[in-house]
């Protein structure tokens, strides 16, 4: 025997009559319009979709997309042209009397504009002159220098054409001054030659004027280490043969210090500079 829920059916009777009620309002509804009509829903419904579409494209065109991380650090644009006019703001203002009286023998521009190997050689017996603040002179002798030869040379600075903010004074005219720090305790004192990126080390002087001052320059100087902390140093007597004696000692004793001489060119320099031997 089988039971049926009559309200369960009647229900069903109901939902069914009301769909096919629904289906042919529908039917009839589209049957009483007009082409016209008919052409215009559509539209409508058209514009709907690509106003849609448009909204989609804005906001996928204001995802900003951001590259992956990189692992390795960025290098360093150096802009030589503009390190160079940078580096001309730097010069001395021009000469007092005095101070072309005492530099009359210094050396032209001319002498430096020659190759590396030439100017190391024809430097040698040339004097050396450090004016002080306070106005003392201090001379010495030139009797060792090193020539380095730029790209072909693996112990230069510039080697391979290397340009970096350290070393684009060798890449500037004849006779500029390029001062620079080594094993974070020394300054090494270079001159630029004829040659883009080669350039001539001092490497050892004859004290010659300025021997006592030069000695207590060297006792009262701050000696610093490697971790920026101070040296303790004893008084010493130096035998004149020890205050030039090497890059490091003749930076010490003629008081050669990157800010104040690096990039600067020493025909013109008014504390600076390099003159014939008139003794």
């Amino acid at each position: 025997m089988i039971r049926i829920n009559r309200s369960l059916l009647n229900y069903q009777l109901k939902k069914n009559t009301i769909y096919s009620l629904a289906l042919k309002n529908r039917a009839e509804y589209y049957s009483s319009l007009k082409e016209k009509d008919l052409h215009t829903i559509m539209e409508e419904s058209k514009s709907r979709v690509i106003i849609h579409n448009d909204e989609e494209d804005k906001r996928k065109i204001n995802i900003e997309i951001v590259p992956p991380p990189t692992s390795k650090k960025p290098r360093a644009v150096v802009d030589l042209k503009l390190m160079k006019e940078e580096l001309k703001q730097l010069e001395d203002p021009p000469m007092t009397p005095w101070e072309k009286k005492i530099s009359s023998n210094r050396l032209p521009y001319s002498f430096y504009d020659v190759p590396c190997k030439t100017l190391a050689k024809s430097i040698l017996g040339k004097v050396l002159v450090r004016k002080l603040e306070n106005g003392t002179i201090l001379k010495g002798r030139i009797v060792e220098t090193e020539s380095y030869l730029g790209i072909e040379d693996g112990a230069s600075h510039t080697f391979k054409g290397k340009v970096t903010p350290r070393n684009t004074p060798m890449y500037m005219k004849p006779g500029t001054i390029y001062v620079y720090f080594t094993y974070g305790m020394y300054h090494c004192f270079n001159i630029s030659s004829q040659e883009s990126g080669k350039f001539v080390l001092i490497k050892n002087i004859e004290p010659l004027v300025g021997l006592d001052y030069m000695e207590l320059l060297r006792n009262t100087q701050k000696s610093v280490n490697r971790e920026g902390n101070e040296m303790t140093r004893n008084i010493k007597k130096f035998k004149s043969h020890e205050l030039c004696n090497g890059p490091s000692e003749i930076c010490k004793t003629f008081v050669i210090e990157k800010d104040e001489f690096d990039g600067k060119n020493i025909c013109n320099n008014n504390y600076l500079w390099i003159e014939e031997n008139s003794s």
